[in-house]
């Protein structure tokens, strides 16, 4: 249910316990400018009177319905869980809600919606692929959007056809807050065209993502690195594998500009409030993005929980290169109270066999092998877990109620929980193990 009054609007969610249980949503641009300012103010008002703040961001390709109703779900789980376990609560509790709402596609409010006056789509030109194809477009000068339309929709791009398709796409990849490398060049054509070889799929259509916000179907099947060629590339595989990077760097800088300003806000609201920033998928680029921005939060929030997170394994290590340069969200590890916890999952396709193919530059392709252990440095957190910091990580398997996790242990600032068990996939992270997690950082 969505209600609105003067200090902004709201989703109502299930009562916790008499306790109001409502989502502040707030929205922001591709370039992270909040389009929200009312309500943007009325959550830092209402985050004075309360005790918890709770920030959630989305990860990429939810629309604004599955947004909304990843939230609610997700809530409703941490709502159960805390009246079975958490009942009184043991201290003063009142919880704000607010769910980051950022363009991961097209992501529009249901009135925002244009009338669909166009035929339904046929098989061999799927609306999703439009809809991405139109998010490509809108970042190039208007004298080439022509031609991408001509490039994406032909039957199949040989290897001129290609190059030309990614010297058009090429330079709208910024890889801006990158975890890895801030100064970071753009992927090159050539780069760009060995990305979308090297992660072609075989026996199957690549335009249909996964229903519950992921980077390709999860039943899809990935060739290897080896059986790729550069002969024949679809082009609506070029088109996704394109708009996961391009939202790879949208996310770093919705965090980076817009999310950061929020959560400098909501710190500086009250200074007995506990901060909790969840995010999924590339909602942890998201919110490790907004905390690790710039180093004027006044105080640390007290925790971060990464469900699935699409970033580099070595995103919090202390030496990423051999040279001593850290992971780009290593600061994160001082700005929080308690460790951050982080999901992983073998179930997980896109981040176990996709993600590290993808997202990588030219001089890293060699590395890339299909197998248990981390592929490459750009191998992704929420498949394989974090690396280069073993003496600062716990990892433990995933846990049910009443069983806490230690967030207490010395020298732990990162816990990684292995969450096979639980997590069958890149999206399957609104269910009780996962709001327990969130609990147990609540609790301490």
């Amino acid at each position: 249910m969505v209600g609105a009054s003067r200090s902004g609007p709201w989703i109502t969610l299930p009562s916790d316990g008499g306790i109001p249980a409502r989502l502040h949503p707030i929205r922001f641009d591709k370039s992270g400018v909040c389009t929200s300012p009312d309500a943007a103010r009325s959550l830092v008002e209402f985050a004075r009177q309360a005790t918890d703040v709770f920030l959630f961001s989305h990860g990429w390709n939810n629309d604004w319905a599955t947004a909304n109703r990843r939230y609610g779900t997700f809530i409703t789980q941490f709502v159960n869980s805390r009246r079975l376990w958490w009942t009184p609560p043991d201290r003063d509790y009142r919880p704000l809600l607010s769910g980051i709402f950022w363009p991961s596609t097209s992501l529009v409010a249901p009135w925002e919606q244009t009338p669909n006056i166009a035929a339904a789509a046929s098989p061999a030109e799927p609306v999703a692929a439009r809809d991405e194809i139109a998010v490509l477009a809108e970042q190039l000068p208007q004298n080439q959007t022509e031609r991408l339309y001509e490039l994406t929709q032909c039957d199949g791009l040989d290897a001129a056809r290609a190059m030309e398709l990614a010297g058009l796409l090429a330079p709208i990849l910024s890889q801006e807050n990158d975890e890895l490398d801030s100064t970071a060049k753009p992927p090159s054509p050539k780069d760009l065209v060995e990305a979308w070889a090297r992660t072609a799929s075989a026996g199957s259509s690549a335009t249909s993502p996964d229903d519950v916000g992921g980077f390709i179907d999860e039943q899809q099947t990935i060739v290897s690195a080896e059986t790729a060629g550069l002969g024949h590339i679809d082009p609506r595989w070029a088109v996704r594998i394109t708009t996961v990077l391009l939202m790879k760097d949208r996310a770093g800088r919705v965090g980076g500009r817009g999310v950061a300003a929020l959560l400098r806000r909501l710190v500086d609201a009250s200074p007995d409030s506990r901060i909790h920033l969840i995010g999924h998928s590339y909602g942890g680029k998201v919110v490790l993005s907004a905390l690790c921005s710039d180093g004027s939060l006044t105080r640390p929030v007290d925790s971060v929980l990464l469900l699935q997170p699409a970033l580099s394994c070595l995103c919090f290590a202390s030496d990423v290169d051999s040279r001593g340069r850290p992971g780009g969200y290593r600061p994160a590890l001082e700005r929080t109270k308690q460790p951050i916890i982080t999901t992983y999952s073998r179930r997980d396709m896109p981040l176990t066999w996709f993600f590290h193919l993808a997202a990588r530059r030219a001089s890293d392709l060699g590395e890339a092998v299909i197998a248990g252990a981390p592929p490459s440095r750009y191998a992704a957190l929420g498949g394989y877990g974090p690396h280069g910091i073993p003496d600062e990580v716990s990892t433990v398997d995933a846990k049910h109620p009443p069983d806490q996790y230690d967030l207490a242990a010395a020298g732990t600032r990162v816990v990684a929980v292995q969450a096979s068990s639980a997590i069958g996939g890149h999206g399957d992270v609104t269910n009780p193990v996962t709001a327990w997690a969130l609990l147990c950082q609540v609790m301490r």
